[in-house]
């Protein structure tokens, strides 16, 4: 599967140190930035409903099994992502 970079990697910019990892892996009450996306589809749908690199994402709440994660974007609105849907969404704290 071909990595799909849809914001600036931090891989690729000299200098720039941050701390990536997966919405997925927020707790409940923290939050981050979106850094980029890396499943194509996943990106189109949550870029067509506004949610762009840069966001600000905010963990809510999961479901008692995990697999349901209710994520506030920018402070604004939820939207709810299954765990592997997450995973596709890079964020970088700080």
């Amino acid at each position: 599967m071909k990595r799909l970079i849809l914001a600036a990697d931090p891989d690729f910019i000299p200098g720039m140190t941050l701390t990536a990892k997966k919405a997925s892996d927020l707790l409940p009450k923290q939050s981050a930035h979106i850094l980029r996306f890396e499943d194509m589809i996943i990106a189109g749908k949550l870029m067509a409903m506004g949610i762009l690199p840069q966001a600000h994402i905010e963990l809510v709440r999961r479901n008692a099994l995990g697999q349901t994660l209710i994520y506030r974007i920018n402070s604004r609105f939820k939207i709810a992502l299954r765990r592997d849907e997450a995973m596709t969404i890079i964020i970088h704290e700080g």
